[in-house]
């Protein structure tokens, strides 16, 4: 199979023998069902050789929501 270096195509390709695939999803936020994703995603939800869950990407938490290591003694 030809490799095309697209981003999409190397996901696809790695997601072999996964049991899920969890997608920072692009597109229209407006607009919901298969016409609301961008190129990228519909080719790797079409492509996928496991199930896909498209997730919207929200920015990362402040460091400050992250606890503190354990204490070892």
């Amino acid at each position: 199979e030809e490799r095309s270096g697209r981003p999409e195509h190397e996901v696809v390709a790695a997601a072999e023998g996964a049991g899920l695939l969890v997608l920072a999803r692009d597109g229209d936020r407006s607009r919901l069902g298969p016409h609301s994703l961008g190129p990228a995603a519909r080719f790797t939800v079409d492509h996928a050789p496991c199930p896909v869950l498209l997730v919207w990407p929200e920015r990362a938490p402040g460091l400050g929501t992250i606890p503190p290591p354990p204490h070892h003694h």
